[in-house]
Parts: structure tokens; C-alpha cells; sequence
């Protein structure tokens, strides 16, 4: 067990560090942009359903994008038709991210936190 939990506190600690320099990175260097809810996502496991906002945005050379946002949750918010605010990287449209705390940081802080548990388990093992 102790192995197990070695092994899980790397690997998530490992993705927090990931998933948190690309959010600074885009946090960091980004353009914002209007963006427009067009769909939800409808993705289900067990009891739940989770609908993630499906967004279009144009970037700064009139190029359309469309991209299904990283977060969502148990209703479709926001709803279709809603306007959001977009970040994305200027040479690389396609990594774009809804602004917000849900859609930037929200996965890195819960990574770093499921990797200082397992951290803590192994530690006290």
C-alpha cells in the first residue's frame, strides 16, 4: 500500500505541475476574447451526468474556433446562447479555456491536493 500511495502522490503531483503551467501559461500570455455557448457536452458515469459548454470564439485574424470547455457540472451552465469570456494562446487557438476559477485552476489545486493526501499517506505508511 505504501508503494501505491508513493507511486500516486508522483503521478499526481506531476499532473498538478502540468495542468498548472499550462493554465499560468495561457493565464500568462493569453488574449481574451468574446465567446458564445453553442452546445453542452453530455458526458454520464454511474449516477451522474456532467454537461461541459461547448463555446465558439473568433480569434484576432477572424478565424473561427469551436472547443468543449475542460469543466462542467450537474446543469448546463452556462446556458446556450450565453456569452463568455475566452483565453487563448495567439499561436495556438486551439488552447483556449472559459475564464474562471472553475475552468483555469480548478483541476491543478484538486491534483496538487489528491497528491499532497497520497504524499501524506505514504509518509505516515
Amino acid at each position: 500500500m505504501r508503494l501505491y500511495l508513493g507511486a500516486m502522490s508522483v503521478l499526481f503531483l506531476a499532473g498538478a505541475l502540468w495542468l498548472f503551467v499550462r493554465r499560468w501559461l495561457i493565464a500568462a500570455n493569453g488574449i481574451n476574447v468574446e465567446g458564445r455557448v453553442i452546445a453542452h457536452e453530455i458526458r454520464s458515469s454511474d449516477d451522474s451526468t456532467f454537461y461541459l459548454p461547448v463555446v465558439v470564439f473568433t480569434d484576432r485574424q477572424g478565424a473561427e474556433h469551436r472547443f468543449t470547455a475542460v469543466a462542467g457540472g450537474a446543469e448546463p451552465r452556462p446556458s446556450v446562447g450565453a456569452t463568455v469570456t475566452v483565453r487563448y494562446l495567439p499561436h495556438h487557438p486551439n488552447r483556449a479555456v472559459i475564464v474562471s476559477f472553475l475552468h483555469m485552476w480548478a483541476a491543478p489545486l484538486a491534483m496538487l491536493a489528491l497528491g499532497a493526501g497520497a504524499l501524506v499517506g505514504y509518509l505516515k505508511g
